[in-house]
């Protein structure tokens, strides 16, 4: 069939509770020509238990961003309903219950809308969106997973739990390619037909392997040790404490005190409240393992801030860092060591692929005609020949663990780095396209 389709809000269940929802926020103009699985609008909504209903734990506690994303499941021109949109803060507030035949607007459309799918009769995809915020303060209502989070979702809401989880630990060339030009994961939807992906930020600890692996393994007794010598500090320490301190030390505690690869999360479908399953899939990022981190020298613990974040802490922080920790080299061995002790470790429970991006080798502008005024090893000095080290340690560990290689080097190569990716970390919309492509292949392998 082919024509005018009403795109109605379609089923969302979670039994004991109400759902409720704020008006639509358009992302595109009415009569706008979208593509299938384009997200044109979203509305905040709520999970709230129903009135005489007390649930052992209400779902999405953690997440005080909760968003649905509307995308057509074939390609036309949308009209919206005008009473989709009643403006001002009801367009923020989930004040309206959500109806599964409410109809949001209309698709005029050449394709077929009967796929032969289970969900053939809703011609509207609902893409979930859910991000736990690092303050209950950063209450930022208005555009796609708004504010500062500790931990951002995304999962198509089609039938039941999605049959894999990725879930990415990288830094920022890692960040771009998945959450995309507006941070809501919307590119990589388009072209990922099922799955839950999940995203953990470095604000401020960087996934490098071994303080992942220390995440991973941490007990409760060595968190709260952690956390009292860290109160002691900014409480007591001999520089007084500002609130760049207290905001920097709220936000490493949440990171040392979890470990995404052990969490599982709470889903919203047409068919009810579910968990999602394990990470089928980690993404990382070898630009986030540095030739040197830092190593608490009584606790022993294990930590790596990048500079800029460094220097979003207080003065009180700065001079724990300097004094209360020592700096530890890694050679490429021993980060190839890292990498072996975190990918068993996370696949004790089960089998877990690793896609790692490699880092560009060269940026075209080297002009060194002689390297013999270099001490050996050159890797020390020059970051071109560290990054060649560093890839070519990689591909010697993917013939050992499953670790799928994200190929940036090569795609920099063939697109040319010096324009594309002209710091080597930072990637233009081009380069984070064909890298986003690459990590959704990467995914499909894995998967079969």
């Amino acid at each position: 069939m082919t024509g005018i389709a009403p795109l109605a809000l379609g089923p969302l269940e979670a039994r004991g509770f109400s759902i409720n929802r704020s008006g639509i926020q358009w992302l595109v103009p009415d009569g706008y020509v979208c593509r299938a699985n384009e997200v044109v609008g979203y509305c905040n909504i709520s999970v709230e238990p129903a009135s005489g209903f007390r649930p052992a734990r209400t779902p999405f506690a953690d997440e005080r961003e909760l968003q649905v994303a509307f995308a057509p499941r074939v390609a036309g021109r949308i009209r919206f309903d005008s009473q989709s949109s009643v403006g001002g803060y009801l367009d923020n507030l989930g004040v309206q219950p959500w109806n599964a035949t409410t109809v949001i607007a209309h698709l005029e459309t050449d394709e077929d809308l009967e796929p032969q799918t289970p969900q053939k009769d809703r011609p509207l995809r609902l893409l979930m969106l859910a991000g736990r915020r690092m303050t209950g303060l950063a209450d930022v209502l208005t555009g796609l997973l708004p504010g500062w989070h500790s931990r951002a979702r995304g999962w198509w809401s089609d039938e039941g739990a999605p049959s894999q989880t990725l879930l990415n630990l990288g830094i920022c060339d890692a960040l771009g390619p998945v959450r995309g030009d507006r941070s809501a994961f919307l590119e990589l939807f388009e072209s990922l037909d099922e799955g839950h992906v999940v995203v953990v930020p470095n604000h401020p600890l960087a996934p490098c392997a071994p303080c992942l692996l220390e995440q991973f393994q941490r007990s409760a007794s060595e968190v709260q040790a952690i956390k009292a010598n860290i109160t002691e500090v900014v409480l007591n320490g001999p520089v007084e404490a500002t609130a760049d301190d207290w905001m920097f030390v709220g936000a490493l505690l949440g990171a040392l005190d979890q470990s995404p690869l052990r969490a599982s999360f709470d889903l919203l479908t047409p068919e009810g409240l579910c968990k999602s399953r394990r990470p089928s899939s980690v993404l990382l990022s070898l630009n986030a393992e540095g030739p040197s981190i830092l190593r608490h020298k009584t606790l022993g613990y294990r930590l790596h801030v990048l500079r800029v974040y460094q220097q979003a802490a207080g003065p009180a922080v700065r001079a724990w860092m300097a004094s209360a920790f020592e700096p530890v080299k890694r050679t490429i061995d021993t980060i190839q060591e890292d990498y072996r002790q975190l990918i068993d470790g996370a696949g004790q429970d089960g089998h877990v692929q690793f896609l790692i991006l490699n880092r560009m080798s060269t940026s075209g502008r080297e002009d060194i005609s002689t390297y013999a005024p270099f001490d050996a090893p050159m890797g020390d000095t020059l970051a071109n020949v560290a990054s060649k080290e560093l890839n070519l340690m990689l591909h010697d560990l993917s013939r050992e663990r499953d670790v799928a290689i994200i190929d940036v080097d090569a795609i920099a190569a063939e697109f040319g780095g010096g324009y594309h990716i002209p710091d080597g970390v930072h990637q233009s919309g081009a380069m984070q396209a064909e890298v986003r492509a690459e990590i959704v292949r990467a995914m499909s392998r894995g998967a079969a």
